[in-house]
């Protein structure tokens, strides 16, 4: 068949000014026949928004950017909204992660973007269709003829040009929706528009067209207007000429065709016509996602807690709520973190601090009293929270608490419940989901208690530096200053191993090493103007070096505690001395961020993977023979060594001077923990594990819980149980008055 054939093109034009005033001979409201007919939901399909020009002199097409397109952004603002539950269509808190409540966010955002293409672009906005279609009504209004185009397709000559699905079977009205390549089958539309409007001498067009699919063939309709009256194209009565002549016609149809045929060697893009379904699946998931996150944390809770309702209180010294406290804290924690307003938790820390400062000037007390005081104060707005928690789940009916799954079971379980879990051979290889739990989430307690104890001594180890600069620290002190750096080094090096085994749960490293970069840079700078100005003048600048190793150390501690920076990174600038007894900042170069995938080696790894030995007792659990060779065990008892030398010569100074110090008793009773194991390592090669005989059993948990659909607002819930405490405490003070 020829082209004539294949594109069938049929036109009529509607003009005021050849009819009885505001009439039009063939309608008179085409912009609302853009609006309500050619771009209507039933009859369209959605595009992507994606740029297709070409750069100048080349045959590459510019790719396709999401971020430069106001729907899109609009739609990733709608969802962090939603998740942050920060929206006005959430007034019901069980609608929180309900698909429908964003799909209805996203109607209201898209309206009929993507349905329509045109002068605009290949993708419009609903702003953009609105306003194009407004122009070509305004066209009209002022008497200029607007065209109306229908383009016909044969289904082979689609198939021939690449435009259908080769695999398509025709099944009758409709069934081409989303078999049709949108994006070339736009693009050739374009491209013949262009040129017909060029031969047909318009000065300035303004167009809109669409591909409809409603029918038993594949139509675009294209609604045209000058926009500005052309001599050319002018009749005898003033008015724009009525259809489009045949040369029109022709040029309309070669434009598509070629475009078509320099396209037949590019990929398909049948994918595209689906990328606005995977743009929303895409958000729909985040949401989702963000939504089982959150709720998982409860429904695991709920699972975790005893039968006995009477038993669920925190601070208690059950067993049985141990495991179901620590949850619930970090529920609570990350309530205050994520939303530190809404939760009450800045509210009531203004209250300690403001207590803490009032006390301080009062009672005359130094740092560490306050700071214990403030301590204090924080456990008690936890203890409120998580009992305020509690007392919302005991409200929850019952017939709620319907989901069981063996994934709950096991992350609901304690420790001790998980290894009494764990199978005792097994000897196919399978997997084995309490083993794994029980090492994962023993991966991430120690990463994460090593991680703060690292910041502990750091602090530690500052504060004396300042005090020693200030020269308010006695020399016999010293010996604080050698515990500190053991313990932080200590600290630093198990961190270390235990992200080297969780690295995969990581992907922010990237952002961590950008946001610390330009901190990298200034310390190079100021390095390098230091060493030339003290090679110009043969003299050391103290001040400078001084101002630089703090601000030196602050840098790579930092980068530790974002885990970019490792104790590699930290011996690089500290020589520390044990022999000698001696801690100082080397006058060096920073060490520039690295990703832990770059910079956690296996050679690091073999250095520090033996040093806690004494708390790998139930990654063996039930295995007495678990043996551990002799280059770790000297690796762990130089370690227990090191440590206990300087622990102790620490405990002499505090009790000579009559201090406490947690920090110095916590490291104590871990050394000791060291001791009994680091024996047993040098004398048998065997590591000392738990057996089944250390185990106490533990009340009978709940099991059934919460699905995960169900959602809890647990900011909310905390402030109320905040100020309901606050307002007893005023209550209180009001009758002791």
């Amino acid at each position: 068949m020829g082209m004539k054939q294949d594109i069938v093109i049929k036109s009529e034009y509607t003009n005021n000014a050849r009819s009885s005033s505001g009439k039009g001979s063939r309608g008179s409201s085409p912009g609302q026949y853009v609006m309500r007919y050619m771009a209507r939901e039933d009859a369209t399909e959605v595009l992507a928004p994606v740029r297709m020009s070409q750069a100048s002199g080349t045959e590459n097409f510019e790719a396709y950017d999401s971020a430069t397109f106001t729907r899109y952004m609009a739609r990733d603002q709608a969802t962090e909204r939603l998740i942050s539950k920060d929206d006005e269509d959430l007034q019901n808190e069980n609608d929180f992660g309900s698909p429908l409540v964003l799909k209805h966010k996203f109607r209201k955002i898209d309206k009929m973007s993507g349905r329509a293409f045109g002068k605009g672009g290949i993708s419009l906005t609903h702003e953009e269709l609105e306003s194009s279609s407004q122009n070509i009504q305004n066209a009209f209004d002022e008497g200029h003829s607007v065209q109306k185009i229908v383009l016909s397709f044969t289904e082979d000559y689609l198939r021939e040009t690449g435009v259908l699905d080769p695999k398509f079977k025709h099944k009758g009205r409709g069934s081409y929706k989303g078999h049709i390549d949108q994006l070339k089958l736009r693009h050739a539309v374009m491209k013949g528009v262009e040129r017909m409007t060029k031969v047909g001498r318009f000065i300035d067009p303004e167009w809109v067209g669409t591909i409809q699919l409603d029918t038993s063939h594949v139509h675009v309709h294209i609604a045209l207007a000058d926009t500005k009256f052309s001599k050319s194209r002018m009749k005898n009565d003033g008015a724009d000429r009525g259809k489009i002549n045949e040369r029109e016609k022709k040029m309309l149809r070669k434009g598509i065709h070629f475009s078509l045929e320099d396209m037949s060697q590019l990929k398909s893009f049948h994918g595209q016509a689906s990328v606005e379904r995977r743009n929303v699946v895409a958000f729909v998931k985040d949401y989702a996602y963000a939504t089982l996150h959150e709720n998982a944390a409860i429904q695991l809770l709920v699972a975790g807690l005893p039968k006995n309702k009477k038993e669920w209180r925190y601070g208690t010294n059950r067993k049985s709520m141990r495991h179901s406290n620590a949850l619930a804290v970090q529920i609570v924690e990350k309530a205050f973190a994520t939303e530190p307003e809404k939760s009450g938790y800045n509210k009531a820390m203004k209250a300690v601090l403001d207590y803490a400062d009032e006390s301080s000037v009062k009672n005359k007390l130094n740092d560490r009293s306050k700071k214990r005081l403030i301590k204090e104060g924080l456990e008690r707005i936890i203890k409120r929270s998580v009992n305020g928690l509690y007392k919302m789940l005991k409200r929850i009916d019952p017939a709620e608490f319907t989901t069981r799954t063996t994934m709950t079971d096991i992350q609901s379980s304690s420790d001790e419940k998980l290894a009494q879990a764990l199978k005792q051979s097994n000897q196919s290889g399978a997997f084995d989901p309490a083993a794994f739990a029980l090492r994962v989430r023993g991966y991430n307690k120690r990463q994460d208690l090593h991680t703060e104890s690292v910041g502990t001594y750091y602090t530690l180890a500052m504060e004396y530096d300042t005090a020693k600069e200030n020269g308010l620290v006695d020399e016999t002190a010293h010996v604080m200053r050698l515990f500190y750096e053991e313990e932080l080094e200590y600290h630093m090096g198990v961190a270390d191993k235990y992200r080297t085994f969780l690295s995969f749960h990581h992907n922010k490293d990237v952002e961590s090493v950008q946001h610390m970069t330009p901190r990298y840079e200034v310390l190079v700078s100021r390095y390098q103007e230091i060493a030339k100005r003290e090679k110009e003048t043969l003299s050391v600048d103290r001040q400078r070096r001084n101002e630089y190793a703090r601000d030196l150390r602050a840098y790579t501690f930092d980068c530790f505690q974002q885990g970019i920076g490792s104790l590699k990174e930290w011996r690089a600038i500290t020589n520390y001395d044990r022999e000698a007894g001696t801690v100082e900042t080397l006058f060096v170069l920073p060490v520039r961020p690295k990703t832990r995938a770059e910079n956690l080696s296996p050679i690091h790894f073999d250095a520090v993977k033996a040093w806690d030995v004494h708390h790998l007792g139930l990654d063996y659990y039930n295995k007495p023979d678990a043996r551990i060779d002799t280059k770790n065990t000297l690796s762990f008892a130089g370690v227990f060594k090191a440590r206990k030398q300087r622990a102790e010569a620490a405990e002499i100074y505090v009790k000579e001077t009559g201090q406490e110090l947690q920090a110095l008793s916590t490291a104590k009773r871990d050394i000791d923990d060291m001791e009994q194991v680091v024996q047993k390592a040098v004398d048998e090669g065997l590591i000392q594990t738990v057996m089944l005989s250390d185990l106490s059993s533990e009340d009978e948990r709940q099991l059934y819980t919460l699905p995960l659909d169900r959602s809890i607002n647990v900011a909310r819930q905390v402030r109320q149980s905040l100020e309901q405490v606050e307002m007893m405490e005023q209550e209180e003070e009001e009758e002791l008055e």
